[in-house]
């Protein structure tokens, strides 16, 4: 099961942000903490080290497309290149909603964003990776 999706910008700075694990022992300053240090671990690893690493029982896999990275926490049964393959799929989704994506499109369209996202992961789990089924609901709305 997924825990987390983050998007950061090389600066660490959060882009777009979705949790399903409830967490409800952690504050917002704890959670804020977490997130700080697993994207500053992430942010800190060489292009030659693993995209893979472990954080407090969980595990951390992140892809580094352009100026954003994406970064996701799975439970420890998960499969670290199906979730790789998971982000993979997940930018060439939002590459063809949004011509070539980018930080300033996550920004500027975040509820977009966030429903590509919700479409693809629902209650932390996988739930789509076809692209074109991602998008038709978005196709319909934006008629």
């Amino acid at each position: 099961m997924i825990k987390f999706l983050i998007l950061v910008n090389k600066q660490g700075q959060t882009r777009l942000a979705r949790y399903y694990e409830d967490r409800t022992d952690l504050s917002a300053e704890e959670r804020t903490s977490q997130e700080a240090d697993i994207v500053r671990k992430c942010l800190m690893r060489g292009e030659q080290q693993c995209s893979f690493l472990e954080y407090k029982g969980s595990k951390i896999v992140y892809r580094r497309y352009a100026s954003l990275f994406f970064i996701i926490g799975a439970d420890e049964e998960e499969n670290e290149l199906a979730i790789l393959e998971f982000i993979h799929a997940l930018v060439e989704t939002m590459d063809r909603y949004f011509e070539s994506v980018c930080e300033l499109d996550i920004m500027s369209q975040l509820d977009k964003a966030h429903f590509i996202v919700d479409e693809m992961i629902v209650n932390g789990c996988i739930l789509e990776t076809n692209k074109n089924l991602a998008l038709a609901p978005l196709a319909v709305l934006d008629k």
